[in-house]
């Protein structure tokens, strides 16, 4: 049976037409499309670490044993060194087939190693802007083909990489395509799903993800090969293009002001979800080419928003990042160790998530995860000065870090997304993002501070998550509220959260405001920045 609603003319906003449906099936099967091609990305993020070093083990040796060995392969010893000029030489005690062993990224080499994974950060650096503005002006149809050629295109350069320094430049090529064919598939997903849905889809997006790194490792055991691995990730990019048609969603359309185009896919979906949507009208967006400028400089409201998000996104990613690395510091099979830290959280993160995003709201489990976070780290430390620390207690609070800083990346992105609009939207996503890539650039880094002082890292990482909680209280809650298409929506929202003085202002100026010119005037920019 058809289900009919009719909106008697008024302007409405597209989450509206996705909360009116009889049902949202429809919207589902496309979350799910969005969901299903994203997984090579996932796929590989976590067998492209166990594929660059693995459980290898090596050790630099003079010419003269490096020559014994060299004899001893001859014999039929599966064995591997190089003799060089140098005094540095190398030994492969445990043969694989991986970048470190190829290349020979140890020894006086090794800090190639660091750079080849730098580069793939430094990708994601230079890609995230750029598409952050493309996709809000363009739209995000263009934009997520674009980063997702250029991501299968990659894949096989890697595995054809005839040099170390043809590898390094193949990797920025990666973290461009990669970096943004994610965030822009995780808000084209969710920009088509009812409000009472959206948490539940990011937490059926997590499913995806643990499933990835389920079947990453038995793929790394079976390949034993790096450059396998990377043909095999750009041929399961190929389904992905799917996307060709996957359509833009109507907020996209909305803020390049393409209504009727917005209108004719909306009525589409609406009818596969047997519904008949009737006499509505969709306002078109006064602005539309915003910038990163209009987030940091326009207005002291959205560039409060914008930095507390930027703040969140870093330290979900310094903790998440920074526990892993120290975490591979602990005894027993690194790989097992990076698998651990991976899978299990999330097998915690998800139920939690589920239970209680959507009971107690976004920012009061933001500000829970913090707490769980700050109280793990003091613990963790309180038993590190006792000496009283084993791998019995420390491990089970690593992971509890880690779920909970899963749960502050999550909601991260939730927010996010929740709360700035059409034409800023991906903007912001791919800025905060930039902040969580310059945070897991640090990981390494957390790792080997605590050569200068014991325990320095975890002092660190606490103090960042102290000034985190304060500063989250910024930011507002977007529990149920619909996905804002223009600037000046986003500088309503904030009407409830001004001062009694400046609340009566701001009314009256959105109650006499025209509505087809937009409510942001002189005026209402004025009283928002008092």
């Amino acid at each position: 049976m058809v289900k009919e609603v009719d909106f008697n003319g008024k302007f409405v906003e597209v989450q509206d037409v996705w909360d009116s449906l009889h049902s949202t099936r429809y919207n589902l099967l496309l979350v799910l499309g969005f969901s299903l091609i994203i997984l090579p990305i996932d796929f590989t993020s976590y067998f492209h670490p166990v594929l660059t070093t693995g459980d290898l083990e090596w050790a630099c040796l003079p010419d003269t044993e490096c020559q014994k060995l060299q004899e001893a392969a001859s014999a039929g010893v599966d064995v591997r060194c190089q003799l060089t000029n140098t005094t540095a030489q190398w030994v492969y005690t445990s043969p694989q087939w991986t970048v470190v062993e190829e290349f020979n990224l140890i020894c006086d080499r090794a800090w190639y190693y660091a750079l080849y994974n730098s580069f793939y950060q430094t990708g994601f650096l230079i890609g995230l802007p750029i598409f952050g503005t493309l996709t809000d002006w363009k739209g995000k149809y263009l934009s997520h083909v674009t980063a997702w050629t250029i991501l299968m295109i990659a894949y096989a350069l890697l595995s054809l990489a005839p040099n170390l320094f043809s590898l390094l430049g193949f990797q920025i090529m990666l973290g461009i395509g990669g970096g943004a064919a994610y965030s822009i598939n995780y808000s084209r997903r969710m920009e088509f799903m009812p409000s009472q849905y959206r948490n539940k889809a990011s937490c059926a997006f997590s499913v995806g993800e643990t499933g990835a790194i389920v079947i990453a490792l038995p793929v790394c055991l079976w390949t034993r090969n790096w450059r396998h691995a990377m043909a095999l990730s750009s041929l399961l990019c190929l389904p992905g293009y799917v996307l060709l048609i996957l359509p833009d969603s109507p907020q996209s359309l909305i803020s390049r002001n393409k209504i009727e185009k917005a209108k004719s896919l909306i009525d589409y979906i609406a009818s596969c979800n047997n519904t008949d949507v009737k006499d509505y009208n969709l306002k078109p967006v006064s602005e539309t080419k915003l910038g990163y400028r209009d987030l940091l400089l326009r207005n002291k409201i959205v560039r409060r928003y914008y930095l507390s998000m930027n703040m969140v996104w870093f330290t979900a990613s310094i903790i998440s990042y920074g526990m892993t690395y120290i975490t591979l510091n602990l005894p027993g099979s690194p790989t097992l160790n990076f698998v651990l830290m991976a899978v299990a959280p999330s097998l915690l993160e998800i139920p939690v998530r589920l239970f209680l995003v959507d009971r107690v709201g976004r920012k009061k489990s933001l500000l829970g995860s913090l707490t769980v976070n700050g109280l793990c780290l003091i613990i963790i430390l309180s038993l590190h000065y006792a000496k009283y620390e084993s791998l019995y207690m420390t491990l089970p609070l690593f992971l509890l870090v880690k779920c909970s800083s899963g749960v502050t990346f999550s909601l991260a992105y939730l927010i996010t997304l929740e709360l700035f609009p059409s034409v800023l939207r991906q903007q912001a996503l791919h800025g905060c993002s930039v902040m969580a890539r310059v945070a897991s650039m640090s990981g390494p880094l957390l790792a080997l501070v605590d050569k200068l002082h014991p325990g320095l890292s975890l002092m660190i990482i606490l103090g960042v998550n102290i000034t985190c909680f304060f500063t989250s209280f910024i930011i507002p809650e977007t529990k149920g509220r619909p996905l804002m298409d223009s600037y000046e929506d986003l500088l309503k929202y904030k009407i409830a959260y001004q001062a009694n003085g400046h609340e009566v202002e701001i009314k009256q100026l959105l109650e006499h405001a025209d509505d087809s010119e937009g409510v942001m005037g002189a005026g209402l920019d004025q009283a928002l920045n008092t």
